[in-house]
């Protein structure tokens, strides 16, 4: 199976560089400023995509054009272009003597791509669809598309800002993973689930919003979003799976009511994280959920949790050590809120934390 082929980085496990969350008067202010109209924009000649009948509709298979705007049509042929297919833009230069649209990589166009425009026609985005797309900047939709799916725009790392039309219910696995330069993100009213490290190590990305049409997430999802500050969470969500939003800015951790669980290491090395808030819905706190927070001195957790894993607060580790062999060591100023033969309690006591 053919993989995504931008760099696979591997958690870190030292925090991240604070790097504030001050407002920019640069940053772009409108939400939807990448919801354009099919009928403001002018499409590219069909001849430019390579194509074929799919389920009574198109579906684009590669591009062989020239042009540095891409401006996908509505329709071929009489028919609505309704998916772009796996790794149809795949922009990766490979030097093995691979060929994709009659081309070999080293001489592929793609990557001279700076804009590119899906109309509302297009129901799915596939596979790897748009992964590697290096000189990618502007990336717009109109109303209509509906599912991304695993890494669509992975490693398209100079966009910087991403909305998704309301009409988006799915945002696969790896769908916008390693697209270091997006720094907006509005992700539509609609979106249901978002898939494993789908923006893992969106580097720029300082505020995320998720609608409270999201009922799942996927482990790793927001990490490594290293100068991430501001999160808002779906009022529909259960699980906050592993890893999810680890390695970020985060400053607070509000968990709406609804949360059962949090995954393992859910919010470690969030080195700005000074508070937590958990509803009493929640039963499961994992191992190293809040390791490595340096900031956060107090935990109030409720009687309704049940299970505490391994170091999940008040733990870090002496940053003078290697990385290879770090000593984890106990925060002698943390305190642990507990209720009486609650679990939080027990909690406290075998780890030699202090009970509030």
């Amino acid at each position: 199976m053919k993989k995504i082929l931008c760099s696979i980085l591997a958690l870190a496990l030292v925090s991240c560089s604070f790097c504030g969350c001050e407002k920019n008067t640069e940053d772009v202010q409108s939400s939807d400023i990448n919801i354009v109209a099919d009928k403001d924009v002018t499409p590219n000649d069909s001849s430019e995509f390579v194509f074929g009948e799919k389920d009574g509709g198109i579906i684009i298979k590669g591009y062989k054009g020239n042009s540095v705007t891409v401006n996908i049509p509505p329709e071929i042929n009489g028919k609505p272009v309704t998916a772009i297919g796996e790794y149809a833009f795949d922009g990766f230069e490979e030097n093995d003597g691979s060929v994709q649209n009659g081309k070999s990589y080293k001489d592929n166009n793609i990557n001279t791509i700076t804009s590119i425009h899906i109309p509302g026609s297009v129901k799915t985005i596939e596979k790897g669809a748009f992964t590697n797309c290096f000189s990618l900047t502007e990336l717009t939709f109109a109303e209509g598309v509906e599912t991304l799916e695993e890494g669509a725009f992975a490693c398209c790392d100079k966009v910087t800002s991403v909305s998704l039309p309301s009409s988006v219910t799915k945002i696969g696995s790896y769908a916008f993973y390693e697209c270091y330069s997006i720094r907006e993100l509005s992700i539509g009213k609609s979106v249901q689930s978002i898939g494993e490290y789908a923006f893992y190590n969106c580097r720029d990305l300082r505020t995320v919003v998720l609608p409270d049409s999201v009922t799942e997430l996927g482990t790793g999802t927001f990490a490594m979003c290293s100068t991430l500050c501001e999160l808002t969470l779906s009022k529909s969500l259960t699980v906050i799976p592993d890893y999810c939003f680890s390695d970020t800015l985060i400053k607070k951790a509000d968990l709406p009511k609804g949360i059962t669980e949090l995954g393992a290491y859910a919010f470690a090395r969030s080195s700005a994280l000074t508070e937590a808030s958990f509803p009493d819905s929640l039963v499961k706190i994992g191992e190293r959920a809040f390791f490595m927070c340096p900031e956060y001195t107090e935990a109030s957790v409720p009687a309704s949790v049940t299970e505490i894993g391994e170091k999940a607060f008040g733990y870090n580790v002496d940053a003078s050590k290697a990385v290879s062999d770090p000593e984890e060591f106990l925060k002698e100023d943390f305190i642990i809120k507990a209720k009486k033969d609650s679990a939080a309690e027990k909690y406290a006591k075998e780890n030699g934390i202090k009970i509030k």
